[in-house]
């Protein structure tokens, strides 16, 4: 999806410390919740969880095709590589651009002269994708016009794409334009893409800022350095995901510190995964983050961060969760890319 959208977008509010608290209280002790799946129900639960992933990427909500998109590059890309395909023309710029990311990502070249021609295409964000897949795809001619998106463009939207395409191509030398572009924004969203981007390369200066971010006091700032941090899989921030798992307010911090322990091998946050997966005590007294928009976001986020730690002991309450009346189609989306990872990552068996 658009991530510099939705970084924009970044309206994880202040969530009070009773929050959590609520969450533990409804799910029960949270030790309790752990629980394998029967082999048989395991085959059953993935082929759900696929079909609901397919569906979504042919939604009529934008944001649903974004996340199926990506999901399935990450869990599912042979199964779903014909569904991101379906969408590289989809009309809609940020589907468009998902679509092209997970291209570049799974070096699909049955669909470069598509790529050619949409390296064409009038919206700025959909070149980025498509120069980042031509790059992946063997054609480096054009790879220097992310750096003038980075550097040159007026749309912060657009230079935090561009600041994302080149992280994902970690390539070394890209490090120096980074550093110039870093030193040159004035916003703050793309200035954590351009440190997420660096932090991908592995570079230190990348890698210390976003450690300085997740110690933030605005909590927005926070959730997403240790979102970052966690999709660098940066091991320098183990400290930091351990601290704040335990030292935080606010569900979105502890749910990404969870996250991104899990990406290092940790199930320190399972249980409180676990729990939150089944939030449903938002602060209706927050302006501008309704209750509904709350509970999704904490309950996607929870299933994102069971997702990584990869435990089958979550399978159980997955299954659960994906079925319980009234879910979120968002997050149902995200517990079927959970469900999928865990059981392709483990044994039928395992648990």
């Amino acid at each position: 999806m658009d991530k510099a959208g939705a970084a924009d977008r970044t309206t994880q509010r202040v969530r009070m410390i009773s929050l959590m608290s609520s969450a533990f209280a409804l799910a029960g002790c949270a030790g309790t919740l752990r629980g394998p799946l029967p082999a048989e129900d395991q085959r059953g639960f993935r082929d759900e969880a696929m079909d609901f992933l397919k569906r979504a990427a042919f939604s009529d909500e934008p944001v649903m095709r974004m996340q199926a998109i990506e999901a399935m590059q990450e869990v599912a890309p042979r199964e779903g590589f014909q569904y991101i395909e379906g969408n590289i023309n989809n009309g809609y710029a940020g589907v468009c651009f998902a679509a092209l990311m997970a291209v570049g990502t799974l070096r699909e070249a049955s669909v470069l002269d598509r790529v050619r021609t949409l390296a064409e295409d009038s919206d700025p964000n959909v070149r980025i994708a498509a120069l980042y897949a031509l790059h992946r795809l063997g054609d480096q001619k054009r790879t220097g016009e992310l750096s003038d998106f980075l550097l040159k463009h007026r749309d912060a939207r657009v230079r935090a794409n561009a600041a994302l395409a080149i992280g994902r191509l970690k390539e070394p030398g890209s490090a120096h334009v980074l550093n110039l572009a870093l030193r040159r924004e004035q916003k703050d969203a793309v200035k954590l893409q351009i440190m997420e981007a660096l932090a991908l390369l592995g570079d230190s200066v990348g890698i210390e800022r976003l450690l300085f971010a997740g110690h933030s006091a605005a909590p927005d700032q926070s959730a997403l350095a240790l979102m970052f941090l966690a999709n660098a899989g940066a091991e320098e921030a183990e400290e930091l995901f351990r601290y704040r798992l335990d030292v935080a307010d606010q569900p979105e911090i502890k749910l990404q510190a969870a996250r991104g322990l899990g990406k290092l091998g940790q199930d320190d946050g399972l249980d409180l995964a676990l729990a939150y997966l089944y939030f449903n005590s938002p602060d209706r007294r927050r302006k501008n983050d309704p209750p509904e928009q709350q509970i999704v976001r904490i309950r996607a986020l929870a299933a994102l961060a069971l997702e990584a730690i990869g435990s089958p002991q979550a399978l159980a309450a997955l299954h659960r969760a994906f079925n319980q009346a009234g879910q979120s189609d968002l997050v149902r989306l995200a517990i079927a890319r959970a469900a999928v990872a865990i059981i392709d990552r483990a044994p039928p068996s395992a648990g």
